[in-house]
């Protein structure tokens, strides 16, 4: 288990921790208490959620005060606090509290948002019922598993997080928003391949222009335009290979340097693929020559 999340426990009192359920993998700390901490300001290093099941007592917020619903999901930036206040009243501790490691969290979070400046719209939100069966997910497997599979482990955590961005920030708004992003990146990319396909152009080089991670950049332009952008710069490539062999007398091999192919055999191999001939039979066919199979 990371040492931070580690440093979370040590400030549960010990009488409360000893009657909590705990669900502990290297990147995720899940724990079902029975009852709450009151009057000890906690403060949070990582990623830090509470849900709430049933209606808490008031609580304090740095120097806010809030009344939380059942139902709700509160949401902590790093380096907040919260201070559970003493009531005379009884408050059944039906709640979920989370604690996700820091980089991991961002390291998600970057695939979705393309930044790892991380903030909450919102304090209290409510969740999802993909966010229970998430949560439900990762309790099993450290009930079954422990960290016997910290893939899965991983994988589930990694469910939680995107799933946990959808409830805070995901209005409608912030998607369109998301969208127009991605498909001006995606235009970019495709004036950028337009202009360099005769050139070794590699993802990395794209992505670098556009400011998008490689993971997040394949995922969003096979979306928007159904191929691969290895997919789309082959058909450029071809698409002007065409038109250099109608149009000019370069040869095979000059037109597939010329094109940004790796050599005549790479060229050919593609073209008859994506055309259905080879290029000498097509040059031969829009020169007025029957081709014979």
């Amino acid at each position: 288990m990371e040492v931070k999340l580690k440093r979370f426990i040590h400030k549960i009192p010990q009488d409360i921790h000893s009657q909590t359920r705990t669900y502990i993998s290297s990147k995720l700390a899940m724990f079902e208490p029975e009852s709450y901490i009151l009057g000890q300001k906690m403060s949070f290093e990582d990623y830090h959620f509470i849900i709430f099941n049933s209606t808490p007592p008031p609580a304090k917020i740095g120097n806010k005060k809030y009344q939380f619903k059942k139902g709700s999901l509160v949401s902590f930036d790093i380096g907040q606090d919260i201070t559970v206040l003493p009531t005379p009243d009884q408050y059944p501790a039906k709640y979920i509290d989370i604690t996700i490691n820091k980089e991991f969290f961002q390291q998600v979070a970057a695939e979705i948002n393309r930044t790892n400046g991380i903030s909450f719209k919102r304090v209290e939100t409510t969740f999802s019922h993909r966010l229970s069966e998430f949560i439900t997910s990762f309790k099993n497997e450290m009930l079954l598993y422990g960290e016997s599979y910290p893939l899965m482990a991983d994988t589930i955590t990694t469910q939680i997080i995107v799933q946990l961005l959808r409830d805070i920030n995901g209005d409608l708004s912030f998607r369109r928003e998301t969208i127009y992003k991605d498909k001006q990146s995606i235009k970019t990319a495709i004036d950028y391949m337009q202009c360099y396909y005769n050139c070794g152009i590699a993802i990395e080089d794209i992505c670098q222009i556009v400011n998008l991670s490689p993971n997040y950049f394949i995922r969003s332009f096979k979306q928007q335009t159904g191929q691969t952008p290895y997919q789309y710069l082959t058909g450029i490539r071809i698409e002007k290979a065409q038109q250099m062999l109608t149009k000019s007398s370069y040869s095979v091999g000059e037109i597939a340097i010329l094109c940004g192919f790796v050599n005549a055999g790479h060229f050919a191999t593609l073209f008859k693929r994506y055309v259905g001939v080879s290029p000498s039979e097509y040059r031969k066919a829009k020169n007025g020559f029957i081709i014979v199979e």
